[in-house]
């Protein structure tokens, strides 16, 4: 039983790194719309991608050790010594404690993130709708006289 749970605790300790990249390619994506470097935020998109991809990988094996260690509980007549009971509990309670503060933490990174994306493209949308209200007015002067020339 105690690999399983070893198993289980190494799951949890590669999602908490995952989560806690996943949290600062989402920081840096911040700064990268700050300072419109938009080839280093499409990067952090991609990193953003494969962190998920990784992240949902490894919860389908967290999902299957997770029921190995159920059905093992419930089935096995043998019992671990209660020191070791007892060492196992405390770091699957603090490791999972963790990994709630920091899946809390991604959650609100990702909530900010989502408003910063509304609020930009709402003022690339405005910026255009400008551009296009005064296209003639700063367009080329040269293309105006072409077009007039060919109405004629």
């Amino acid at each position: 039983m105690s690999t399983e749970i070893t198993r289980y605790l190494e799951l949890l300790e590669q999602r908490l790194d995952l989560l806690g990249s996943l949290s600062a390619a989402l920081t840096a994506a911040r700064s990268d719309i700050v300072s419109l470097d938009i080839s280093s935020f499409e990067s952090r998109i991609a990193d953003q991608q494969r962190l998920c991809v990784e992240i949902g990988s490894l919860d389908t094996q967290l999902d299957r050790v997770q029921r190995q260690c159920a059905t093992h509980l419930t089935h096995s007549g043998e019992k671990a010594p209660n020191s070791a009971l007892d060492s196992d509990a405390t770091r699957r309670r603090e490791t999972i404690d963790r990994l709630a503060r920091v899946q809390a933490s991604v959650q609100k990174l990702n909530a900010e993130h989502q408003a910063l994306l509304r609020r930009s493209r709402r003022t690339v949308n405005a910026l255009l709708n400008s551009y296009h209200t005064f296209a003639l007015t700063y367009s080329n002067p040269a293309d105006h006289n072409a077009s007039a020339a060919e109405g004629l």
